[in-house]
């Protein structure tokens, strides 16, 4: 079936920022996004449709991550759009923050403009950032 989509429009869309979640596991990015045009609203944002959870129960399913483990263990972190200010926001777990080539990589990516805000959150600690603050 063809995309009714014209084809400058695909275009467009394909160089749009994206909205997200993300993951570090085992060195390894793992993203799950999609345009910031086709986000969720949510207040003030617009938002990645799925959830850290649905996804990786996703990923253990189909084996991308072990089965064992748990969403919450690996460093992890969302990218959003603020509709009042209209920048994104990007946050992560402090192991992904204090890795500038990680940062870039989920950048470029996620197709993310410069002024992007780059912040640490308290939602996003992984197991070993939970156990140091103990």
């Amino acid at each position: 079936m063809r995309d009714s989509i014209p084809r400058a429009a695909q275009g467009k869309r394909k160089k749009e920022p994206h909205v997200g979640i993300f993951w570090l596991v085992s060195g390894n990015l793992l993203i799950d996004s999609t345009p910031f045009g086709e986000g969720e609203q949510y207040g003030d944002f617009l938002t990645h449709p799925r959830g850290h959870v649905e996804v990786w129960e996703r990923y253990r399913e189909i084996g991308t991550v072990l089965p064992e483990t748990e969403y919450e263990e690996a460093p992890r972190g969302r990218v959003m759009y603020n509709t009042k200010t209209r920048l994104f926001t990007l946050l992560a777990d402090r192991c992904i923050l204090k890795k500038m080539a990680l940062l870039t990589q989920i950048k470029k990516e996620m197709r993310l403009p410069k002024n992007t805000e780059v912040r640490g959150d308290s939602h996003y600690r992984c197991s070993a950032c939970l156990s140091e603050s103990e």
